[in-house]
């Protein structure tokens, strides 16, 4: 490459771009009264200059002349940054932090990094747009949310890598990283759902769905709570239940977690039939429910409930535990071990067969047959929430209907595997 080709006068035109879009922005927000000390043409300069800069090594082959940019960067940013402190009495470091940033992306651009230079410079665009929004959000954020996604942070970030991944015991029945991704996991639907609860208006079906990513049964068990009244209430209760808890049991639960837990689409291709005729079940009940099947309730309130995701974590462990054990010793009742798990819990079944999967214990195709088998299973469950149903009216549809769907779905698995 020489000084004058074509290439380098492309990549000055990039980091001029690049300064621009900094500088565009920046001038937008001086238009509205914002004191801003680092416009269009300071951010062109900057970037040019950096840009300059990777030249000067590039031809030279010289780590001086990056010392020196650090060095010359440094003594501009610092002049800046000295000058708004003094007229305007405010410390802040968001300046400062900028002008390095749009020097660096005109550096990285001369250097070929050009997915960073970009990268940056938008970032960086979009923070300072964005600023006012930001706030306004922090505002909201109460302590036991920031303490939430501080601990869930925690848990993925900080010990999850630390964790051996292999498996230790008699018949290698635990894994510690395993374990504890299954603890990550649910600590994050948990947060999540408090989330998505407290942006909405707590609408009974919302409510439900959300719930139900992590257990329908538990979800289903706590509408009942609310079938105290008569008439139009029951009836929702009982279309959330048959909806609401099931809807997200076979697409996140079964469909979701198995893709998330083996990275393959072998196994839903191989349970699809299962999957489309419990589906359209499902959504039988929301055509039908539909007026009637939204209702007021209350917020969850603790958005990280440690002692509910260890209580999960720790079933999901004992199910996968007993179904590796089965598949070693007894495999032939690995299918009514994993109708049993389903029962207990789809999304520990699930993660349970997921795992068996990647570790090459069962083949694609019978895994495909037994997550049908956990589907069929989470809708025979809401057959279990119906007994303990207080109005008979409830009562008999939610065992009825359940029944009838967890069977269908059961028949459907059982037949497309040639059983």
């Amino acid at each position: 490459m020489t000084l004058f080709d074509t290439s380098s006068l492309v990549y000055l035109v990039f980091a001029v771009a690049l300064g621009a879009i900094v500088g565009l922005e920046n001038e937008y927000r001086m238009q509205s009264g914002t004191k801003i000390y680092v416009g269009l043409r300071t951010c062109i300069f900057l970037s040019v200059l950096g840009y300059i800069f990777s030249l000067l090594y590039l031809f030279s082959n010289d780590t001086i002349i990056l010392a020196t940019a650090f060095g010359v960067i440094t003594v501009i940013a610092t002049s800046i940054y000295l000058e708004k402190s003094f007229l305007t009495r405010n410390p802040g470091a968001t300046t400062y932090v900028s002008t390095f940033i749009i020097f660096f992306s005109g550096l990285l651009i001369g250097l070929g990094y050009y997915e960073y230079a970009v990268a940056l410079s938008v970032l960086t665009a979009a923070i300072s747009i964005y600023k006012r929004e930001f706030l306004a959000v922090i505002r909201l954020v109460e302590r036991k949310e920031l303490m939430a996604a501080i601990n869930i942070m925690l848990i993925a970030l900080v010990i999850l890598p630390l964790l051996p991944n292999e498996f230790i015991g008699p018949y290698s029945f635990f894994n510690p990283f395993e374990f504890w991704l299954i603890i990550t996991i649910i600590g994050i639907v948990f947060f999540l759902q408090h989330v998505f609860l407290r942006a909405s208006k707590y609408g009974l079906l919302f409510s439900a769905i959300v719930g139900s990513i992590i257990t329908g049964t538990a979800t289903a068990f706590s509408l009942l709570k609310l079938a105290n009244g008569a008439g139009k209430r029951i009836s929702a209760i009982f279309y959330n239940i048959m909806f609401s808890t099931n809807l997200p049991m076979i697409v996140v639960q079964a469909v979701l977690f198995i893709y998330l837990t083996t990275l393959s689409l072998q196994i839903i291709y191989y349970a699809l039939p299962s999957i489309i005729i419990s589906l359209l079940m499902v959504l039988i009940f929301l055509i039908f429910g539909r007026k009637n099947i939204n209702l007021f309730i209350k917020k969850i309130t603790n958005p990280f409930p440690i002692a509910a995701i260890l209580e999960f974590a720790t079933m999901f462990f004992i199910i996968f535990t007993a179904s590796r054990i089965v598949t070693i010793l007894a495999p032939q009742f690995l299918t009514l071990t994993m109708f049993v798990s389903g029962i207990a819990n789809v999304a520990g079944a699930v993660f349970s067969l997921g795992f068996l999967f990647i570790h090459g214990d069962i083949t694609a195709a019978y895994a495909g047959l037994l997550l049908g088998i956990i589907i069929s299973s989470g809708l025979f469950s809401k057959v279990f929430v119906g007994l303990i149903a207080g109005p008979k009216n409830l009562k008999m549809r939610l065992i009825t209907y359940s029944f009838i769907m967890g069977s269908i779905t059961l028949l459907t698995s059982l037949l497309v595997y040639g059983i």
